[in-house]
């Protein structure tokens, strides 16, 4: 059952959406619409962001089963470098995570790392009295985050000299968690929306997205531009999901990934800063894991919200 237990949670992050615009006004289709990243310095933006993810596996015959829930409430402060980035300055207001596998269930919350001896729950308390930095381009591009991996480097000198194993394994977790998920993977869905020229009212543009982690996914998405309502752009996408490449599945070196699916996206960004509002994805993927000689069947369905408004 080693593999169950490693699969359970690696999805906590993976997020996805489809938002329903309420209307459909009148508009200029010749108009041409620049989108792009440009809020104003000194402006500030909450997120509350909520993940769920349910997970099914067939193992030696049984139905596996995994929930992964995941909700989180972060604050953007804009700022901007010499260079005419976006610097955004992260602060985590509320981290929950639930996860269930099985008949065992586990709820972890940021609030309370002081008390707890969970690592994972004692790292998001970490997390939520740090600042992170992150410096985006006005095309919504990730260029550096900082912040995070000084976090992790001061968990880690909390080991002791030769707890290898330890360091080993709550770096691993630090990562996954936190770095490659959290952190990066939320600025992901909320700013990689952008497409790379002007355009109109019905044009499409295509976004590749990598998935990274122990289940490495590639997302390949066409981009519609639906309509402008109230200067809020509707934006739609509807992606197909294929696996990614990797050494290492899971940990282990001889794994073979076969999964495939789609992904249907809607979302609300202000037409004058590029700032999303609103999001919602969804996502199913089917296929099998071969592992140690044996072929896993596995299904997954993600479904994720994006709440923002301007403070």
């Amino acid at each position: 059952m080693k593999q169950v237990v490693l699969v359970t949670g690696v999805f906590i992050w993976f997020t996805s959406c489809k938002l329903q615009p309420e209307s459909i006004r009148s508009f200029d289709k010749d108009k041409v619409y620049k989108l792009q990243l440009k809020p104003s310095p000194g402006s500030v933006y909450k997120y509350e962001i909520s993940n769920e993810t349910d997970m099914n596996m067939e193992v030696e015959r049984k139905e596996v089963g995994a929930l992964n829930k995941y909700t989180v409430e972060l604050k953007y402060t804009v700022s901007t470098d010499s260079l005419g980035n976006y610097l955004f300055t992260t602060t985590y207001d509320k981290i929950k995570l639930y996860t269930k596998s099985g008949d065992k269930e586990t709820e972890m919350n940021a609030d309370n790392a002081a008390v707890t001896i969970d690592p994972v729950e004692r790292m998001l308390g970490t997390l939520k009295t740090a600042k992170i930095v992150a410096t985006l381009n006005p095309k919504g591009k990730i260029i550096n985050v900082s912040g995070y991996k000084e976090l992790g480097d001061q968990l880690m000198a909390g080991f002791a000299e030769d707890d290898h194993m330890g360091k080993e394994m709550a770096q691993h977790q630090w990562q996954k968690t936190i770095g490659s998920g959290v952190v990066k993977n939320t600025m992901d869905q909320l700013f990689k929306v952008f497409p790379d020229s002007a355009i109109h009212i019905g044009d499409t543009w295509k976004i590749d997205s990598k998935q990274e982690g122990e289940l490495p996914m590639i997302t390949k998405s066409i981009y519609t531009l639906k309509a402008i309502n109230d200067d809020i752009a509707i934006i739609s996408s509807e992606g197909i999901i294929t696996s990614g490449e990797s050494n290492s599945i899971m940990g282990y070196n001889n794994a073979t990934l076969n999964l495939e699916g789609k992904q249907t996206a809607e979302f609300e960004v202000e037409t004058k800063t590029g700032m999303l509002i609103n999001g919602k994805i969804k996502a199913a993927i089917n296929g099998k894991l071969e592992l140690m000689g044996k072929e896993i069947p596995v299904e997954i369905k993600t479904s994720v919200k994006m709440n923002g408004s301007k403070h």
